[in-house]
């Protein structure tokens, strides 16, 4: 069997796969991620648009995800040589195990988080000394997150520095410009609310962000590929997955969902337990 799916990430992610192959539509063409029999780790940079991805068969994937700005203090290449394009991570760092090889995909799922934090994570962020992003790159962060109607000049304003200073500090912790990043925001909110990932009271006011419905339909076929009706109505199970994650931000910035509390659109009664291991 095989899978036509898709993601989109407005951050730099890590994504371990097991099993089959999977096939991706990268800035650089069609690419083929065969994980072998132990895995591969590969690094998605961010994404301006939807990324096509196949998968031939079984598949097994361990994201763990960045904030604005923190991968490229840790090694990682610069957001805007690695837009929508992926990486080898071992080929990335030189790493004489390879980094599926350390997940312990026989135990429970918080010695999966465990291991890659303590093997490879947090060794990272101490040679980089432990820096933190730049406090301007995680507000404009939460306020795209928060409310992405506001204007470059306006959030510069507010933040009492020039537009010159948000440009530059944004380009570099998001490898787009602010307001690049803003309309991506907006697209990613109505492709949640679309795919039934946000809370129901959100999803009008995200809808009159939009002057009307062939701007709607604009923006929605620019960063997804296709129309919202087939976006609503297609099987996107990894697209919908990477929306999801970022609507939990999205309610924590608004101080809305706790970081272990499930979406107010998730069954509690279909959620999988938190300890069962999966080979």
């Amino acid at each position: 069997m095989r899978m036509k799916c898709g993601r989109v990430h407005d951050h730099p992610c890590i994504t371990i796969i097991y099993h089959d192959a999977w096939t991706a539509g990268t800035e650089d063409g069609v690419e083929l991620w065969d994980p072998g029999p132990h895995g591969k780790a590969l690094y998605f940079g961010p994404q301006t648009r939807r990324m096509p991805l196949e998968i031939s068969g079984k598949y097994l994937a361990v994201t763990v995800h960045f904030n604005a700005g923190t991968a490229t203090m840790l090694g990682f290449p610069n957001n805007t040589d690695i837009l929508n394009r992926i990486v080898d991570i071992d080929v990335l760092f030189n790493r004489d195990t390879p980094l599926a090889q350390i997940v312990p995909r026989e135990k429970a799922y918080k010695d999966w988080v465990k291991a890659l934090e303590d093997g490879f994570l947090r060794p990272l962020v101490e040679a980089a000394g432990w820096q933190k992003p730049d406090p301007l790159a995680i507000l404009f962060e939460q306020q795209c997150l928060a409310d992405p109607q506001v204007s470059v000049e306006e959030f510069a304003e507010g933040q009492n520095v020039s537009k010159r200073t948000i440009e530059r500090i944004v380009k570099q912790a998001f490898g787009v410009t602010p307001k690049q990043a803003l309309r991506r925001a907006r697209a990613l909110d109505m492709g949640a609310a679309l795919l039934g990932v946000t809370r129901p009271e959100d999803s009008a006011e995200i809808e009159l962000r939009y002057f009307d419905q062939s701007h709607r339909v604009k923006e929605i076929r620019a960063f997804f590929g296709m129309s919202p009706s087939e976006l609503k109505n297609g099987a996107n199970p990894f697209l919908r997955l990477s929306l999801e994650v970022r609507q939990h931000r999205r309610l924590e910035a608004l101080h809305r969902l706790k970081p272990d509390e499930p979406g107010p659109w998730r069954d509690p009664d279909k959620e999988p337990p938190k300890d069962r291991p999966r080979g």
